[in-house]
């Protein structure tokens, strides 16, 4: 099986999009000493979150600054792991989609060194969405094709699930609709066995939307009306309303009113 190399390349991409980004390296300490207690730097990062959810960007980021510092220094990977994660979803918030790829490439890179799975599947699957919306393709199936070989040595139905969606996604993409559309259809299958409602709304409404750019309308409209339904009985009201604006537009196209059966 193909070793994991895949932070290192996704690295560079992110640093020839922002050049001279990256701060120097932190000043020597005497030996055993630290800024902040591991301790500490986890409270950190909780204090960082709820600062995000409240959509305060500025104290996150001056939370998170000194807590990266001291994991890098110390060799603190979990630390450094949830620390690079936490910033990726940061930066994913604020549409700095390349940005957020170097932060997800970079929590990956602490958990491979942790051999920590969980972590590291995680990174991947954020890393490949946030390489799908910088519309770095390759990269993307890269780094879809490593979360799922990860999520298959670790028997996680509901990875590999959201791994083959993120591939169907890159071949969606690339214009290659009926590997996309053969792709949607096992990751919808790898979602109902997790039992993941959400997952299988989002998976139908990609495949509808990959099935009306084929031509194929009356599946098209099938799965956004499936997708809407479940969507409803989540009380996901973003999906339903994704689901029923794509119906509206392929009415024309179907001679259909209203997105009915």
């Amino acid at each position: 099986m193909r070793p994991l190399l895949l932070a290192l390349p996704v690295l560079a991409l992110a640093a020839c999009a922002a050049p001279g980004r990256r701060a120097a390296a932190p000043p020597a300490l005497p030996e055993g000493q630290t800024a902040i207690t591991r301790e500490q730097a986890a409270a950190a990062l909780v204090d960082a979150r709820a600062l995000i959810a409240k959509r305060e960007p500025a104290p996150a980021r001056a939370r998170i600054a000194p807590v990266l510092v001291e994991a890098e220094r110390w060799g603190w990977y979990e630390v450094a792991a949830d620390a690079h994660f936490l910033l990726g979803e940061m930066l994913d918030r604020e549409r700095k989609a390349r940005e957020a790829a170097d932060a997800y490439a970079r929590a990956y890179e602490a958990s491979r060194t942790l051999a920590d799975r969980a972590r590291g599947l995680q990174a991947l699957n954020a890393l490949t969405n946030a390489l799908l919306d910088a519309r770095a393709v390759p990269r993307a199936r890269e780094a879809a094709a490593e979360a799922l070989g990860l999520a298959q040595r670790q028997n996680d139905v509901g990875g590999q699930a959201t791994a083959r969606n993120n591939l169907a996604e890159a071949d969606r993409l690339a214009g290659r609709l009926d590997a996309a559309r053969e792709g949607y259809v096992r990751a919808l299958a790898l979602a109902r066995q997790a039992g993941d409602h959400a997952a299988v709304a989002s998976i139908l409404l990609n495949l509808g939307v990959a099935e009306r750019r084929a031509g194929r309308l009356a599946e098209a409209r099938a799965r956004f009306i499936e997708a809407r339904e479940l969507a409803h009985s989540l009380q996901d009201e973003r999906a339903g309303a994704y689901a029923q604006w794509n119906l509206k537009q392929i009415e024309p196209e179907t001679g259909t009113q209203g997105g009915t059966r």
